[in-house]
């Protein structure tokens, strides 16, 4: 890791408690991490671990998150660099096949945001990458250049909830038939002409959040872990799931309701004839969010919504 970005008390565990003490952690329990950043959940969860229990399977696509876990966490911890949608494959390197507890912070680390070297941020001038893991091929550079029109604006429609994207893509694809795009500065001028400095911010916002989940295949990664996960889960164990913006949290929330309802009959049928039964409770009916105090010290954890259930 650069040593100008090695020291990682910026990085503060997002409703670090409303996690340990919803996932009921046990001490020699089993446990996915399945977003483990430089390891602050992973941390908590294995400090209530007893001195002979115990065991986490950690995943994160970050290599200089993966290196400082490495140095900083116990063995117990089985440390992945890869996405946590790919847990399944690991489960027999790991030697447990069920979890009394999965987590996924889906936020992205204040090291990443505050790197220029990764380009997630508008606020710094970096290349146009937004790689959560730098093995992989694509990069905002590559969809930027070659992406049709047609595309990028679904792109901004669909993964940034931008309303009238058009004329974003147009002066976009104008600027890059004279020269290729190859920093974020670039992609905030273009933006800036188009739509002016009056809540440029929320914007530039919605524009990097799109490509960069379109990098990281993001919601695709979540939509399997959420179509898979159930089967992985011990009886009464937790998921717990932070997500930052409506497009996660949504997922979230309809998966957790599709897993709560089970019965998936019409509601015309007199009785269920699919056999489906729940499979999980929800344990908190509304999302928790970080109170004042932890806004005080952590402000980018604004936007967390937290989710629990528990499988019956």
């Amino acid at each position: 890791m650069n040593n100008k970005w090695a020291n990682t008390n910026f990085h503060v565990p997002v409703l670090k408690d409303a996690v340990i003490s919803s996932l009921c952690v046990k001490p020699n329990g089993i446990y996915l991490d399945g977003t483990l950043g430089f390891g602050g959940h992973t941390k908590l969860i294995m400090k209530k671990f007893s001195d002979q229990g115990g065991k986490v399977l950690g995943f994160d696509g970050d290599i200089d998150a993966i290196k400082f876990c490495k140095k900083n966490l116990p063995s117990s911890c089985k440390i992945i660099n890869d996405s946590y949608s790919s847990f399944e494959k690991y489960l027999s390197e790991f030697g447990e096949r069920k979890f009394d507890g999965m987590l996924l912070d889906l936020g992205i680390s204040s090291y990443q945001i505050d790197n220029p070297t990764k380009g997630f941020s508008y606020k710094n001038d970096g290349p146009l990458d937004m790689r959560f893991n730098t093995k992989q091929k694509i990069t905002a550079n590559e969809i930027l250049n070659n992406w049709c029109k047609k595309d990028l604006i679904n792109l901004l429609k669909n993964y940034g909830e931008i309303i009238n994207p058009r004329n974003i893509v147009e002066e976009l694809i104008n600027e890059r038939k004279n020269k290729k795009l190859v920093s974020t500065f670039q992609l905030k001028k273009i933006i800036i002409k188009i739509i002016g400095n009056y809540k440029s911010n929320k914007v530039l916002s919605k524009v990097f959040q799109a490509i960069r989940i379109e990098v990281n295949k993001e919601l695709k990664c979540l939509e399997f872990f959420l179509t898979h996960f159930i089967d992985y889960l011990k009886s009464e164990g937790r998921i717990v799931i932070i997500s930052y913006h409506s497009l996660e949290d949504r997922l979230v929330k309809n998966f957790f309701k599709k897993y709560e309802k089970g019965c998936i009959c019409s509601k015309n049928f007199p009785k269920c004839i699919c056999g489906i039964n729940p499979s999980l409770k929800l344990i908190n009916s509304k999302v928790i969010k970080p109170d004042e105090n932890e806004l005080q010290f952590n402000s980018r954890s604004r936007s967390a919504k937290l989710r629990v259930a528990e499988k019956i």
